[in-house]
């Protein structure tokens, strides 16, 4: 019988994550998971083994990392557009994982860290790929392109409406990625097959697609006309209430700058794609995942 693998998720314990740890939990792996909050995620995550601890303690990520197979980093998203918090959490990780001898850190970044930006949440995983890659820790980076399920599932009422809040220059282009292929990819190809990767490579769906192409494929799966708000007024509104969410200290102050530099640039991956690193996996796709959350 085949040895059942472990893996230690760190930064795993908010909403976000929660389509990565029902991913591992449904390949069958032993997972750990570190949360301050251990009574809270026992009873959310119950086939899970919850660690109490803190990923800003390196003696904590020891602990919960130590004689793991693989350890899967998701880093908090940095503060009112400040990577400071995200890259000493970052710090904090790689200390207590190089103390536990961690064979393998897979670390979900963004496409286009492999530059600055001047947007916070974007430098942030410039800086942490940076920290990784001189830490001398066996790692692999996924950049991954903005995630459907946290785009597209929240607002599904709203799309079933025919409206979606995606208020970008239309004819911009996003890279996609589905947070459901994030477990099975680390498992059957990384861990499965012992492939330590010690760079990034961009894990995105195959096509990178403009708001108008997202329009038409979303109006294809609800069977009826849906548009995105025009950029005019809802960016111009989103730009004006920055200083509001600064002073809140609201995670739309880091959202917002995103908005605008995708708004300016878009966001394309432009790297070593999953699809060249290992064509048999198959990445979903923008309208496979629009036709299962919209068809009527």
């Amino acid at each position: 019988m085949a040895k059942q693998l472990t893996v230690a998720a760190i930064g795993c314990s908010g909403h976000v994550a929660e389509v990565f740890v029902r991913g591992f939990l449904a390949e069958g792996v032993s997972l750990r998971l570190l949360a301050r909050d251990a009574e809270t995620l026992t009873r959310r995550y119950p086939d899970a083994t919850i660690v109490r601890g803190s990923m800003l303690n390196p003696d904590d990520v020891a602990r919960v990392t130590d004689g793991a197979d693989a350890v899967f980093l998701l880093t908090p998203m940095a503060r009112l557009d400040d990577p400071a918090n995200e890259v000493e959490a970052a710090r904090a990780v790689i200390d207590g994982v190089k103390a536990a001898g961690v064979k393998h850190l897979v670390y979900t970044s963004v496409v286009g860290a492999e530059r600055k930006t001047g947007v916070g949440v974007l430098d942030a995983k410039f800086e942490v790929e940076r920290l990784l890659a001189s830490s001398g820790v066996p790692y692999t980076v996924l950049r991954c392109g903005s995630y459907m399920e946290d785009v597209f599932d929240p607002r599904r009422e709203q799309l079933k409406k025919g409206t979606f809040l995606f208020p970008i220059t239309k004819s911009r282009r996003i890279s996609w990625t589905s947070q459901k292929d994030v477990a099975p990819f680390v498992v059957r190809e990384l861990m499965g097959k012992g492939l330590v990767l010690n760079r990034a490579v961009d894990f995105v769906a195959p096509e990178a697609l403009s708001v108008l192409d997202i329009e038409r494929g979303m109006t294809q799966a609800a069977g009826r006309p849906v548009k995105a708000v025009p950029r005019f007024p809802a960016l111009y509104l989103f730009t004006a209430a920055l200083p509001y969410f600064r002073r809140r200290g609201h995670r739309f102050a880091s959202i917002i700058p995103l908005i605008r530099y995708f708004d300016r640039h878009g966001s394309v991956a432009s790297g070593e794609t999953v699809g060249s690193l290992v064509p048999s996996f198959a990445m979903t796709s923008v309208q496979e995942h629009l036709d299962r959350l919209l068809r009527p």
